[in-house]
């Protein structure tokens, strides 16, 4: 069963958030299972919501390349994560991504740093 994901991560900067995407390096090899990704960061830290195929899609990522990536970065703290499971997903026009210049922030760092 599809589930949404929902992270906070006191204390992780922009900069911080920059270098874990680039480490995890998720537009040449994407997380198997990842539907969507969606990241905000606030006075407090990261905010995270994602859409996963199914938990244990979830777990693997956070056990196997999250969390082992976070700590070679020396991250402080611990996420909060909450799973429940999906019960919708609409996009009314899913080429808005486009239109209004939200871009895969490994991408955009690679690209920046070439």
């Amino acid at each position: 069963m599809a589930v949404a994901m929902f992270m906070q991560w006191p204390g992780v900067s922009p900069g911080q958030y920059d270098a874990l995407m680039a480490r995890l390096g998720l537009d040449a090899q994407p997380a198997a299972g990842n539907v969507l990704h969606v990241a905000t960061l606030t006075d407090e830290g990261l905010d995270v919501c994602d859409v996963w195929q199914t938990e244990q899609a979830f777990q693997g990522f956070l056990e196997h390349r999250l969390l082992p990536a976070a700590d070679e970065l020396g991250l402080a703290g611990e996420p909060d994560i909450r799973l429940v499971p999906l019960h919708n997903l609409y996009a009314a026009d899913p080429d808005v991504i486009d239109r209004i210049g939200a871009v895969s922030t490994p991408l955009a760092v690679a690209v920046w740093a070439a």
